[in-house]
């Protein structure tokens, strides 16, 4: 899981860069143009709206839905769904969930909050990742290092408070 989950968080990083700016955020490519179709029995699916709640590390209690768009979602080693305030993507090799939420325009100051959830039934639990961007992305070296081969979402959490990451808790949940 480690590569995949620091791959993972840095490809869903890398497009907040532009949010906002204009453009549209890249488009997942798929290898070999051949797209692989979304399984019948997904947990994750186009059109739905999922809610994130958490506590920061910092203490603050968030709660976020994320409405996920109604268009077929890319493959890349996973899903990649463009959501109304952020990205989502579904890694289900991993049992992984990231779901990013970008609180004000895409400025420096930028509060952005990522969870990284293990799915866990028909949701998923892990850790809640927020601040600005550079913030974000200079907690990549420590979830490598963090992010073995956990076998739930306790040992997910634990692992990445263990490495140094300034990190709270969340769930992600399907809203029925």
């Amino acid at each position: 899981m480690k590569r995949h989950l620091v791959l993972a968080a840095l490809l869903t990083l890398t497009p907040l860069a532009h949010a906002g700016s204009g453009n549209a955020a890249p488009r997942a490519v798929t290898p070999f143009g051949t797209p692989k179709a979304l399984p019948a029995n997904a947990l994750v699916r186009p059109g739905q709206t999922w809610v994130m709640t958490g506590t920061a590390a910092g203490g603050e209690r968030i709660s976020r839905e994320l409405k996920l768009s109604a268009q077929a979602p890319e493959w890349d080693d996973g899903w990649d769904f463009e959501a109304d305030k952020g990205l989502f993507s579904w890694q289900p090799e991993d049992r992984l969930i990231i779901a990013t939420d970008v609180l004000t325009g895409m400025t420096d100051d930028t509060d952005i909050h990522m969870c990284l959830g293990m799915v866990e039934g028909s949701g998923a639990r892990g850790v809640l990742l927020s601040g600005d961007l550079d913030t974000l992305q200079s907690y990549i070296p420590k979830l490598d290092a963090a992010t073995d081969e956990p076998r739930n979402a306790d040992e997910f959490v634990q692992a990445v408070r263990k490495a140094g990451v300034a990190a709270g808790t969340c769930t992600l949940t399907l809203k029925r």
